[in-house]
């Protein structure tokens, strides 16, 4: 788990990265339904220790908890780099108002709340706050106690940074290059969004659950008209022709409705994908070229099977990394996306709005998609080209004075 140290185990612990999204919406949710929380009343109402700042779009619209969970809510802050090794760790607090040492911008509503999706860690931060601040109990509990406890996941936690006694089952992460990240994993404080430690198996258990729940065959954590709001779609997402839930992306596949929720965090790359009907997979890399793998893995899995693939059946083309080159750089996209294309040891990445990276898989000399989501882009001159989310089409353009 080390490199030159032991080969994974199902009881190898991953960072889920922003899959932890999903299972944290599952426990806001049953705080709804014991009445401790609140789906549509203003946020501010339900936090006691902080504050989210005001401004002209919360005078608007103020900010709920089904938006904060369905990336609806405008926050900023996309995504979090974690802490490594030996760095100064910032409380909840710090990173809510983006305090040293948080590394992170202050998190606000940038947004008219509920106008459009805006994928924000940030949001999923807040909603952490609320919890806390619901319960009077630390984060972790929360967690243990609402669902991976209920849900069989005996190998999970929320704990960041994780207990040195669980290191010797932790699947330490890479770099690109295949160069292991300095002092191991990083820490994320900000534990709704991206701090789930767990294993493939219990990662699963948590789908099952979810599948069972929503049939009423189980509902140790949601009731299935809560599981049913959950998995139906609230905006637009912009990497699915279909649309968001709440701490998941949904989308239908050959006629088949599934949820979906993929994950980085520096050094770790993962995925799950679930029909509702009781198929799924997981797929826990501890490299940041992981997603090469993880397309590879679940399309042998849908072939396998006989089930509709959830990647189109992708081709992928190998193209010299020579001449993938000339796509290096800095471009904006018509969204307001920032996008940036750097090299890898083998492929490209991109990484948007300033998220972590994720692998550029070639499908042509020109055509890129990643494997966490639907998104491709298809350049038309190295200088410009198009986003492709389901049937959304996104012009961008090289930002200027920037040369491959």
């Amino acid at each position: 788990m080390r490199e030159g140290g032991a080969p994974v185990t199902p009881d190898t612990l991953f960072q889920a990265a922003s899959i932890t999204k999903s299972v944290t919406a599952t426990a806001a949710l049953h705080l709804v339904e014991q009445g401790r929380l609140s789906l549509d009343a203003p946020i501010q109402t339900e936090l006691k220790s902080w504050t989210l700042p005001q401004n002209s779009f919360t005078a608007q619209h103020p900010v709920t908890l089904r938006e904060l969970l369905s990336n609806t809510a405008g926050t900023s802050v996309y995504g979090f780099d974690g802490y490594a090794a030996g760095a100064p760790i910032p409380t909840l607090e710090q990173v809510l108002n983006g305090a040293k040492p948080a590394n992170s911008a202050p998190i606000v509503v940038e947004i008219a709340p509920g106008s459009e999706f805006h994928y924000s860690g940030g949001g999923f931060t807040i909603a952490q706050q609320a919890t806390i601040d619901a319960t009077g109990k630390p984060f972790p509990e929360i967690m243990k106690t609402i669902v991976l406890d209920r849900v069989g996941m005996r190998s999970s936690t929320y704990q960041q940074p994780i207990d040195p006694a669980l290191l010797p089952n932790v699947a330490f992460p890479v770099d690109s290059d295949g160069k292991p990240i300095p002092g191991g994993p990083h820490t994320y404080p900000e534990m709704a969004a991206a701090g789930l430690w767990t294993t493939p198996s219990d990662l699963a258990r948590w789908i099952i659950e979810m599948q069972h729940s929503l049939a009423g065959k189980a509902n140790h954590v949601l009731s299935a008209a809560m599981t049913r709001i959950m998995l139906t779609r609230v905006k637009n997402f912009p990497d699915s022709p279909d649309g968001y839930g709440l701490g998941v992306a949904v989308l239908t596949v050959g006629g088949k409705p599934a949820f979906t929720h993929g994950g980085a965090n520096e050094g770790y790359r993962c995925t799950y994908f679930a029909y509702e009907n009781g198929d799924g997979a997981v797929v826990m890399t501890n490299s940041d070229n992981g997603d090469a793998l993880i397309h590879e893995i679940t399309t042998s899995i849908a072939h396998e099977y006989g089930w509709p693939d959830p990647q189109e059946q992708r081709t992928l083309v190998a193209v010299p990394l020579a001449k993938q080159m000339q796509f290096v750089g800095k471009f904006a996209a018509k969204n307001d996306s920032n996008l940036e294309i750097t090299s890898g040891e083998n492929h490209l990445q991109l990484s948007i709005n300033g998220d972590p990276h994720r692998s550029l898989l070639t499908s042509s000399p020109t055509s890129f998609f990643v494997t966490d989501s639907t998104l491709q882009m298809s350049f038309e001159t190295p200088d410009r080209g198009v986003l492709i989310f389901g049937k959304q089409k996104v012009p961008f353009e090289r930002v200027k004075k920037d040369t491959p």
